[in-house]
């Protein structure tokens, strides 16, 4: 009988170490998986120019948001950086964070314009443009002015300095315009405001 019992308390604290081990995992897939929290990894400075240079998020933690886009993100002293590559180029990002607590959500605009704005789904005030404080975002590309055709990026990338988020915890979700298609990442994580987030420690 003794026995028994500690083999079945044996097994418990092995099933319990298990846990503790998956739970800190930093992969966010496209299949559903549950969402876990991310430590952005310290890294070096990138050009925010829309381009994926080579080596330049080597240092990043990679993250398959959905089956068609990829985020990159690492920070240094003073920013957060991310990378936001879909299938195909995009034409403008929204990011979203949420602080928690009472803080309104912050929306982080990139197309031909950036700006940004603070409020909720469904209740945004309207755009100020060429507003943005503390970041910085590439812009999209003139490719003829008669008829207006813009280039899409191969991915926006962002340099946001890590006190405007005002939290070390942060949720972050995503609404990425290629085409005519917009999408929302990641397609797996925590349900807040009805759409998914990534949570963040900065």
């Amino acid at each position: 009988m003794m026995e028994t019992t500690k083999r079945t308390n044996r097994v418990r604290w092995i099933a319990l170490l298990a846990l503790l081990t998956i739970v800190p995992g930093d992969v966010v897939s496209a299949k559903g998986r549950p969402q876990a929290r991310i430590a952005i990894p310290k890294g070096k400075h990138v050009l925010v120019d829309g381009k994926l240079g080579p080596g330049e998020w080597a240092d990043a933690r990679r993250i398959a948001a959905s089956d068609s886009v990829t985020l990159y993100l690492k920070r240094d002293a003073t920013y957060l950086y991310i990378a936001v590559e879909p299938t195909g180029g995009a034409f403008s990002v929204d990011l979203y964070f949420d602080r928690g607590g009472s803080a309104r959500l912050l929306d982080l605009h990139a197309s031909a314009k950036l700006g940004e704005r603070e409020g909720w789904f469904g209740n945004w005030p309207e755009w100020v443009w060429w507003n943005n404080h503390g970041w910085a975002a590439n812009v999209v590309r003139v490719a003829s002015f008669e008829p207006r055709e813009f280039l899409p990026d191969d991915a926006k990338e962002y340099q946001i300095e890590v006190g405007r988020l005002g939290a070390r915890r942060v949720w972050l979700s995503a609404d990425v315009q290629a085409g005519e298609q917009t999408r929302s990442v990641p397609s797996a994580g925590n349900e807040r405001y009805g759409r998914r987030w990534i949570e963040l420690r900065l």
